[in-house]
């Protein structure tokens, strides 16, 4: 297979390599949650392509790919609540405040329509995209972490406690830059909670995570003493690739 490109001058191409990407779907129907690629080199025999065998491709060599195709991290000029920008990642931070948040009623649940549409205080929290996938840890203290800062779970619902986040029907950017961290943390909040995400250690409140939301209510500032601390630093968080949707956390209190 050859293929003709006019810029200027006319090039020909050959086809070389193909790249083959594997997955399965999991129970909730999303494809390629767990997915491998291979690289193939092409044959030609008697002017036809035929695949070779495969070898598999490590992250780091598709990455080598895509840089060779023009692709570049773009200049950006960092605030100091961003701690890390990757090539295809941001962590940031984002103080305590006082935010809407809104929960579903659908089954006419009177606690979750009292919930809903509401002002709550929030924590300091740690937010972290990569992909299209965005993990979320709360922070005990009202200040941008070091690499060893302990972190908290996220006392929300919709929240695995290895810190993913069911985005559900949320509207996020379509691309990660600097200027986008504040659309993905609205984003977050302006969908609505649904449901515990089979974590139930999201809270150390004693009446439970409804209750607990039921008396912030209204209120300034969120007690630090209602978050659950873990044995997961700052570091660990970034460095953390794991996107599965799991309740499996060490150090959970």
């Amino acid at each position: 297979m050859n293929a003709s490109v006019q810029i200027g001058k006319s090039e020909d191409y050959r086809l070389q390599s193909a790249l083959m990407v594997y997955g399965k779907s999991s129970y909730d129907g999303i494809p390629y949650r767990h997915p491998f690629v291979t690289m193939h080199k092409v044959n030609h025999i008697e002017g036809e392509p035929e695949l070779g065998p495969g070898q598999l491709v490590t992250p780091a060599a598709l990455i080598d790919l895509v840089l060779g195709l023009g692709f570049k991290i773009p200049t950006e000029i960092l605030p100091e609540n961003v701690i890390v920008r990757g090539s295809d990642s941001i962590v940031w931070w984002s103080p305590a405040k006082v935010r809407m948040m809104f929960f579903s009623d659908r089954n006419n649940d009177p606690t979750m329509k009292t919930l809903n549409g509401k002002k709550y205080p929030i924590p300091a929290l740690i937010f972290k995209v990569s992909g299209n996938q965005l993990w979320i840890r709360a922070l005990a203290e009202n200040k941008r972490p070091g690499v060893e800062t302990k972190l908290c779970m996220a006392p929300f619902w919709n929240c695995y406690a290895n810190a993913t986040v069911c985005l559900g029907s949320s509207k996020i950017p379509r691309t990660k830059r600097v200027e986008q961290i504040f659309e993905w943390e609205d984003s977050f909040f302006a969908s609505e909670f649904t449901h515990a995400a089979g974590n139930n250690k999201s809270c150390r409140f004693k009446g439970g995570f409804l209750a607990m939301w039921l008396s912030l209510q209204g209120q300034a500032t969120f007690p630090t003493e209602y978050l659950r601390p873990l044995n997961q630093t700052l570091k660990q968080f970034v460095e953390n690739s794991d996107g599965s949707y799991s309740n499996n956390v060490e150090g959970a209190e």
